[in-house]
């Protein structure tokens, strides 16, 4: 099983090394897996950075946004598993392995974990996580069952796809440029086969997005996009072209 690790960057030269040192370290055969950074019109040393680490597979994507450089990236893929990662991440050692007994699964399509928010604060570090652990695995089993509609949940920056699931839904879904992009991934997948959510996949991430905007309204702008693209196909959130 060969995994494409698929990164898009903007601007993150400061972030980038962080997250290359833990790939660095990761207990999987280095020719099992490649690592592709996505140039999403960085004006800072990103790619540089990227180039320093011996990282040869840098393409670039023109169009702005999350889901062209996610796009771009699976188009460049030559591995089995398309493993998506923000760029301000870090891994532990056995992210791959645990993903791969996972996928190995009978008609697992896709897999993720929940996010440790390492610079967030003790509470909302601990309570983020809790919930993540808790509730993510058995909120789309609900809905599911309530409204007989299929539900998953996937978080963007660390997620597991097979490539030939995502080629059959056409990829991802450029029309939304951030919120619920990972979202409406996840619904479309979960009409193709099952979808896993485990506690056991943890990795480490930045809270930088909650700093800047607020937790509680980070947090009710995911809420309620998920809840408007599961039952209207579409995000909460509308977002400038």
């Amino acid at each position: 099983m060969k995994f494409s690790l698929v990164i898009p960057c903007y601007n993150e030269e400061k972030t980038l090394p962080f997250l290359l040192e833990s790939l660095k370290q990761l207990d999987y055969p280095s020719e099992e897996f490649e690592i592709i950074i996505v140039d999403n019109n960085c004006t800072d040393q990103t790619v540089s950075v990227a180039q320093k680490w011996g990282i040869n597979n840098i393409v670039k994507e023109e169009h702005q946004g999350l889901t062209w450089a996610r796009q771009r990236g699976f188009l460049a893929a030559k591995g089995d598993i398309i493993a998506c990662l923000d760029a301000d991440c870090r891994v532990p050692v056995d992210w791959l392995k645990k993903a791969e007994k996972y996928l190995q699964k009978t008609n697992v399509v896709a897999v993720s974990g929940p996010y440790d928010y390492f610079d967030a604060s003790y509470f909302f570090r601990h309570l983020s996580l809790l919930f993540q652990s808790v509730f993510y695995p058995i909120i789309p089993k609900i809905l599911h069952f309530i409204f007989r509609k299929p539900a998953a949940i996937i978080i963007g920056g660390n997620c597991f796809i097979k490539k030939t699931v995502l080629e059959k839904i056409g990829g991802f879904d450029t029309s939304i440029k951030f919120w619920g992009e990972d979202v409406i991934t996840a619904m479309r997948l979960a009409k193709e086969g099952k979808v896993i959510f485990s506690s056991q996949l943890k990795i480490y991430s930045s809270s930088r997005r909650f700093k800047k905007e607020g937790s509680f309204k980070t947090s009710l702008r995911y809420f309620l996009n998920y809840l408007s693209i599961y039952f209207f196909n579409k995000p909460y959130v509308r977002e400038k072209d």
